[in-house]
């Protein structure tokens, strides 16, 4: 991975007028439409930042309104370089330097712009010759704990790997869904059917119609594969190592749906994120964190101290 100091010389210097006209496009592709009444005029209220009045109804809504960006105070033009660098794959550490936020921002923004990727995948399903592939994130280092409590908190993530190959046995579209997580909704299956009725459950999720229409080819686990499932599992395993250093399952499979899209989407990545972007609903930091548990709240009382008594002899 390139450095930092590389990175840096090839981030863009995108202007707010530009950023903002992209948004536009992206929000509104047909041009402008009232999200109460659709028509397609409007006033720009110039007083008010970016914002918009329906010359029909007179309803008020703003560029980010119903976007990722929602609510945002961070300039569109470091949303855009964010953008710009997810074409890479970095880390919100290194983020957050690039473009000079808070960590807690370059991760909400990450993380957002993950969200809108993985609204883009779910419209996307895979078709036609299919390779699919049973695997298990996290296995090779799971081994090295001995702690019994650190192993059930790292226990390996089951995941299944689906990639659809064109008439040319290329690889049109690749999919990783992680079992146990939000996009598998399903137990995983261990031990001797290794896999199966995951595997079942990711066709009836994840393939057009429901089934795969194509020729299956069912790939056994293991790092020597020479199929290009078995390549894209360890492209991804190597990413996630070198990049994060890892990622635990609570958020394992927007990496992953992240990692799947920009080896798809390619030179076309940025266009179709900040697509994707303007089409998507925000999610919230409490949305992506979850609720606090197990934390009860402290009452504070303000006590005098105690007066010492002045004993005379």
């Amino acid at each position: 991975m390139p450095s930092r100091f590389s990175i840096q010389d090839y981030v863009p210097d995108y202007s707010e007028e530009d950023c903002a006209g992209a948004l536009f496009a992206a929000k509104w592709p047909d041009g402008f439409r009232c999200p109460r009444c659709a028509h397609p005029q409007y006033y720009k209220l110039s007083s008010r930042g970016r914002q918009y009045e329906c010359k029909s109804c007179a309803h008020q809504t703003s560029l980010t309104a119903g976007t990722v960006l929602e609510g945002t105070r961070t300039p569109l033009t470091k949303w855009f370089q964010a953008m710009f660098l997810m074409q890479i794959g970095i880390s919100a550490k290194l983020l957050a330097e690039l473009i000079q936020v808070t960590y807690k921002t370059a991760w909400l923004i990450n993380h957002k712009l993950r969200h809108a990727i993985g609204e883009w995948d779910r419209e996307r399903p895979l078709a036609g010759d299919l390779q699919l592939l049973a695997e298990y994130y996290g296995y090779e280092y799971h081994r090295y704990f001995g702690s019994a409590f650190v192993q059930g908190g790292l226990r390996p993530q089951p995941v299944v790997v689906g990639v659809s190959l064109d008439g040319a046995a290329d690889v049109s579209h690749v999919k990783m869904k992680a079992v146990d997580g939000p996009e598998g909704d399903h137990p995983a299956v261990r031990g001797g059917t290794d896999g199966e009725e995951s595997v079942e459950r990711f066709v009836h999720l994840h393939v057009a119609g429901g089934e795969a229409s194509g020729h299956v080819e069912p790939l056994q686990r293991g790092h020597h594969g020479r199929a290009a499932a078995h390549h894209a599992w360890l492209e991804v395993m190597r990413w996630l190592a070198r990049t994060f250093g890892g990622i635990g399952p609570k958020h394992l499979q927007a990496y992953l749906n992240e990692f799947c899209f920009r080896r798809i989407s390619r030179k076309e990545a940025l266009t179709e994120l900040i697509a994707s972007c303007g089409s998507t609903k925000t999610v919230t930091y409490r949305g992506l964190v979850g609720a606090r548990s197990g934390i009860r709240p402290i009452k504070w009382v303000f006590r005098h101290p105690a007066r010492i008594q002045q004993h005379t002899g």
